[in-house]
């Protein structure tokens, strides 16, 4: 399973913003092969081991208060290579979040479009300090309110069927 970690850069950022109420902005994703091997992150990285693509974040939508969906595409056209690390950056260029994959989950880009889909998650960190400074993903959240909407049709439909047995039972 894939392990994302906050760097002490996006920490200092973090405490930083908190007291002057700014926000640290997650605009970039860029992958990497780690060297040829995977590996653990440590809190300390401040860029990928080899980082060999970065494209701006596509969409995102909120999943919770400090956690966002990211989604990125890079072409058919980008470089073959093995992820094991993915990188993602503040619109300083400073590596916020890092995501390691053990061996077993490594991926190849190159020749076929290679998607990020990727939920960051930002738990510790108070509401609001940390963004993902992308276009909402309007289908999702249109997808979302839809099923809302017809969760509470049938629910109201349901109350009145119910209602109407039981008007029924008693005449």
């Amino acid at each position: 399973m894939p392990t994302t970690i906050l760097t002490d850069v996006a920490e200092a950022k973090i405490t930083q913003a908190a007291g002057s109420g700014s926000q640290v902005a997650i605009t970039h994703v860029a992958l990497g092969d780690g060297n040829g091997a995977s590996y653990n992150g440590d809190f300390d990285q401040t860029s990928l081991r080899r980082e060999r693509v970065r494209v701006p974040i596509e969409r995102r939508h909120t999943v919770s208060p400090n956690a966002w969906r990211v989604k990125a595409e890079f072409g058919a056209d980008t470089l073959a290579f093995d992820v094991r690390e993915a990188g993602f950056f503040d619109a300083d260029g400073d590596l916020i979040a890092l995501c390691t994959f053990p061996a077993a989950e490594v991926r190849r880009t190159g020749a076929i479009v290679y998607l990020i889909d990727h939920v960051l998650n930002f738990s510790r960190v108070a509401e609001g300090l940390i963004i993902v400074d992308a276009p909402d993903d309007d289908l999702f959240d249109h997808v979302v309110v839809d099923l809302e909407t017809q969760a509470l049709t049938y629910s109201t439909q349901y109350d009145l069927q119910m209602a109407v047995r039981a008007l029924q039972a008693t005449t």
